[in-house]
């Protein structure tokens, strides 16, 4: 395997149930992964349980990522004019706690982040606005964090979602073009292929990646699924990314609550399959 990529997965305890962490983890492992990534919601139900995992798995030698908060209350509308000090006070303990593992560490950590969306009627351009000056005070305040811009879902009805084409991720990336090598883009892939389906990506995107989700859609179009369906291009996308020499990390981001029906063990084999998947593709890229 490139040792420029790096295989993760969307982290949280339920994945656990009754397992240990070094059982559930053992057998990914083995099949190619090499990281968790933890959402940084200080209002998620087991919060309390989040920092011992990531304690425990840097202890089993496994490299970490973040995603930075997105659910309400947690929002960068208003960021560049009347909510600043608001966003700052929810947004700060939680980057810190990525700022604190890239010291203990002695490297930066990726932190994915979400443009500014809001329901209509809203104003695309102070949208971009809020992202912006949240990304600089972010790359100003947070020397040992990485950010990861990434392609939004195609927006809901009666909504806006700055950054659901690829370009506009590029756009706002090149006004912050003085900090390249710490605000990069995250190409979620499952949301891409909403939004664009099976075509290819541009170069000057595959350049700019440094983050990636992978996830399935089902034929509802509901998506954060183990790659089962093979409906999303995965593998043609992570070999172009090969390609392009991204150095980073490709990270299985799922929704638990998709599978609660399905047995354990169908569970447990949908995780492997699909970390074997990536790994191959990466091998074979």
């Amino acid at each position: 395997m490139s040792a420029d990529i790096r295989i993760g997965f969307s982290m949280y305890p339920l994945w656990l149930e009754e397992e240990d962490l070094s059982t559930f983890v053992a057998p990914l492992r083995s099949a190619g992964l090499s990281a968790f990534e933890f959402e940084l919601d200080r209002n998620l139900a087991l919060w309390p349980e989040i920092n011992p995992m990531m304690e425990a798995a840097v202890g089993m030698g496994l490299d970490l990522s973040f995603h930075a908060p997105y659910r309400a209350p947690y929002s960068l509308i208003g960021f560049s004019s009347r909510r600043r000090d608001q966003v700052i006070q929810d947004y700060s303990p939680t980057l810190a706690i990525a700022e604190e593992w890239g010291r203990r560490l002695g490297s930066s950590h990726m932190v994915v982040i979400h443009a500014a969306a809001s329901r209509l009627p809203a104003d695309r351009e102070s949208l971009e606005k809020d992202t912006l000056a949240f990304l600089r005070w972010g790359l100003d305040n947070y020397p040992h964090i990485r950010f990861a811009l990434e392609n939004n879902s195609p927006a809901r009805e009666n909504e806006i979602e700055i950054g659901e084409q690829l370009a506009d991720v590029l756009a706002m990336i090149e006004a912050l073009n003085g900090e390249r090598e710490r605000l990069k883009a995250c190409w979620d892939m499952g949301h891409d292929y909403l939004r664009r389906g099976n075509a290819e990506p541009p170069a000057e995107w595959l350049s700019a990646v440094a983050h990636v989700h992978v996830h399935d859609v089902n034929e509802h179009g509901v998506d954060h699924y183990p790659l089962v369906f093979q409906r999303v291009p995965y593998q043609n996308w992570i070999q172009a990314l090969v390609h392009a020499q991204m150095e980073g990390m490709i990270v299985l981001e799922l929704d638990g609550r998709q599978m609660k029906s399905w047995p354990r063990k169908n569970v447990l084999s949908a995780l492997f399959q699909s970390i074997s998947s990536i790994a191959q593709e990466v091998l074979s890229g």
